[in-house]
């Protein structure tokens, strides 16, 4: 087989999520080739893909080094950004990033990423200015939303409305009329906003309501859920909503809510998540598992696994036997099963799939009981699915310590400390770490979570017979 016909099998291994399949054809091209650059470059992207940061990034770095045309090294060097985001190297990525866009100015996609890693650091004149060096820029919508964007948090609001507005007929991009709609309230135009909303079906004017509100915009979010309640009197998302405006209190967010919630934003979600929101969560508890657990574990699983992240860092970092996954969102399935890591997936609540597994080794949870309120039933159900010292793993968002449990205004459980100690003990866990760390971004802020790990005890957890 010719090296070219071992890379073409590679891609397709590294399309199917087989890595160390994929990994091992292009080390048999690297070892008669060294300085193959489709071999280096590839496995580097294989690495990237199976959660191996460090690794990717010695690839990566070492492929855009070859002596090759200026596009490749700039397609090198993109890829390097992404292993050095992840690594939470922000300013070393940009760095990249900037030598990309000399390398191969025309082409968008690098821009784009250079655009959306300034976002990242918060360099709003730099995006702007970068923006009148690359006129290419201002064809591509998705460019024109990170620099509207940036011109609203310099205040620069009308600017921002008007760089959107030529965008908006027809448009059905929740997330480029989520940011026409806040920058057009900002700069005092609810008239065509109110205008604009009748034109739009319920699922997109509820997912541009969801976007002021994880945005801080209240008012006008509270606007638009109310009017989804007038076409839909029984929408129960909706009313969750609006009880989190209100600060109602419920038991935990309806299933149909949190299941479109995902199923809309599936297709960009770690894009949204990992590089605009700056969300490690997965790769930070792993390091922490790894810090108590063996490096080979039998039955794991991953509940609300949606795209598969947290399931792409345990493989990376242990040998397990078996990793399960479910999820409310069959969009969030498909994405997960794109990744190759898990032996299997269901589409099934929480608490019914728990109580159906044989008992697990390790059970994780991160960012999804953010959509739970009272933790107790779910530990409970955690402990009867868990094996003998078995182990709960979870991130929450974290609340303030006077208040166990607040349903805050962007729909989303904030839990406290003292209530989680409270569950664990009542459910036969020992509290073994919960310590605050940066979650992800919200409103322009990093918002703290709790990160969690509880071990069963010896004795059987309540609802189980000797």
């Amino acid at each position: 087989m010719t090296s070219s016909n071992q890379l073409h099998e590679a891609l397709a291994l590294l399309q199917q999520g087989a890595f160390s399949s994929a990994r091992a054809l292009c080390r048999q091209v690297l070892a008669q080739q060294p300085t193959n650059f489709n071999a280096r470059h590839l496995l580097g992207v294989i690495n990237l893909k199976a959660g191996n940061a460090i690794s990717a990034c010695r690839e990566l770095q070492r492929a855009s080094e070859l002596p090759v045309a200026p596009r490749f090294r700039a397609q090198a060097l993109s890829n390097l950004a992404l292993a050095l985001q992840q690594r939470g190297k922000a300013d070393a990525a940009l760095d990249a990033l900037d030598e990309a866009t000399r390398l191969a100015p025309q082409e968008i996609a690098f821009q784009l990423n250079l655009l959306g890693q300034l976002e990242q650091l918060g360099r709003w004149t730099t995006m702007l200015e970068h923006a009148e060096t690359a006129p290419a820029l201002a064809q591509a919508p998705e460019a024109q939303l990170l620099l509207a964007r940036a011109e609203r948090q310099l205040q620069r609001f009308d600017a921002g409305w008007q760089r959107l507005q030529p965008l908006i007929d027809g448009c059905t991009d929740h997330e480029l009329l989520g940011e026409w709609a806040l920058l057009g309230l900002h700069s005092q135009r609810p008239g065509t906003l109110a205008e604009q909303c009748q034109r739009w079906s319920t699922a997109l004017l509820q997912a541009v309501a969801d976007y002021l509100a994880e945005e801080g915009e209240q008012q006008g979010a509270l606007q638009l859920y109310r009017l989804l309640l007038a076409r839909e009197p029984d929408n129960a998302s909706v009313r969750h909503l609006l009880d989190a405006a209100a600060g109602t209190l419920a038991a935990a967010a309806p299933a149909d809510y949190v299941r479109a919630l995902y199923d809309a934003h599936a297709g960009e979600f770690e894009q949204h998540l990992v590089d605009r929101l700056g969300y490690r969560a997965p790769t930070l508890l792993v390091s922490e598992l790894q810090q108590q657990l063996p490096k080979t574990l039998g039955r794991v699983a991953d509940l609300g696994c949606g795209s598969g992240l947290l399931g792409k860092a345990l493989r990376a970092q242990f040998e397990i036997a078996s990793l399960s996954g479910c999820d409310l969102s069959g969009g969030m399935l498909r994405e997960a099963r794109r990744s190759g890591c898990y032996d299997s997936l269901e589409q099934q609540e929480l608490g019914l799939w728990l109580a159906q597994q044989q008992p697990l080794q390790l059970i994780c949870a991160t960012d999804v009981l953010i959509y739970t309120g009272d933790l107790a039933p779910i530990l409970a159900s955690a402990g009867r699915a868990l094996c003998a010292s078995g182990w709960f793993a979870f991130t929450v968002e974290q609340g303030e310590e006077h208040t166990p449990l607040q349903l805050h205004r962007s729909g989303r459980y904030r839990h406290s400390a003292a209530h989680i100690r409270q569950a664990a003990l009542t459910n036969g866990f020992e509290l073994r770490l919960c310590a605050p760390f940066p979650l992800r971004e919200e409103e322009g802020k990093m918002i703290q979570g709790l990160m969690v790990l509880l071990q069963r005890t010896t004795a059987q957890p309540p609802g189980v017979a000797p």
